[in-house]
């Protein structure tokens, strides 16, 4: 069913303080979801100009927007203010070099519907043949390395998990510096005796 969705189920942030071009792959993979039309696109760059979006690309969404930070940018400033401005109840970042199967969205928002403050995917090398890559990968995402099983988790991968939207917009201010160290916004919201969860159904390739 291709009609167009009134208003979004799940806001993508991207940031990048280059071109298009940075993020195209990742694009691609994205206009590839099985739910690509109930998806909003939030590219957080340091222009518009710089930037040069690809509006044929960004219209196959449900709905797009470009926030213009100027630069330079910090990561986390630049999820935190693509977070603020998404319009979806569920908001999932995503980088340049990390590339979600076509399940990726629908899975996660599927796990959304329990109560979990965060779902994050599972992860697999995009690089298998080289040995930097493993090495990279293991120590940046060993806990989640596919095939895991899904599980409740005690914190998910940065930059590359999902969020009910206004649990992180209670953190104020303070969400730049939440996300620019994922691991502490997740051990801080299990303080607050909030669930994180690990879908490795819903898979990125880093």
């Amino acid at each position: 069913d291709m009609r167009v969705e009134t208003s979004p189920s799940l806001s993508v942030i991207i940031a990048t303080p280059g071109r298009y071009a940075t993020i195209q792959k990742t694009m691609h993979h994205l206009q590839s979801q099985t739910i690509q039309h109930r998806l909003e696109i939030v590219i957080v760059a340091s222009s518009r100009e710089i930037l040069q979006p690809d509006e044929q690309e960004l219209a196959a969404f449900c709905s797009h927007q470009v926030v213009e930070m100027g630069s330079p940018m910090s990561v986390g400033s630049a999820n935190a203010a693509g977070i603020r401005r998404a319009s979806a109840p569920i908001v999932a970042l995503a980088e340049d070099h990390c590339f979600p199967d076509p399940q990726w969205a629908e899975r996660l928002l599927t796990a959304h519907q329990d109560p979990w403050a965060a779902v994050g995917p599972g992860v697999r090398n995009a690089n298998p043949n080289s040995a930097v890559s493993w090495a990279d990968l293991l120590i940046g995402y060993g806990p989640w390395l596919s095939p895991s099983p899904s599980r409740e988790a005690e914190f998910l991968p940065g930059h590359n998990t999902s969020y009910k939207r206004d649990i992180l917009l209670q953190y104020g201010d303070r969400l730049d510096a939440m996300m620019q160290a994922e691991t502490v916004l997740h051990w801080d919201l299990r303080r607050q005796g909030r669930r994180l969860y690990l879908e490795s159904a819903a898979s990125v390739a880093h």
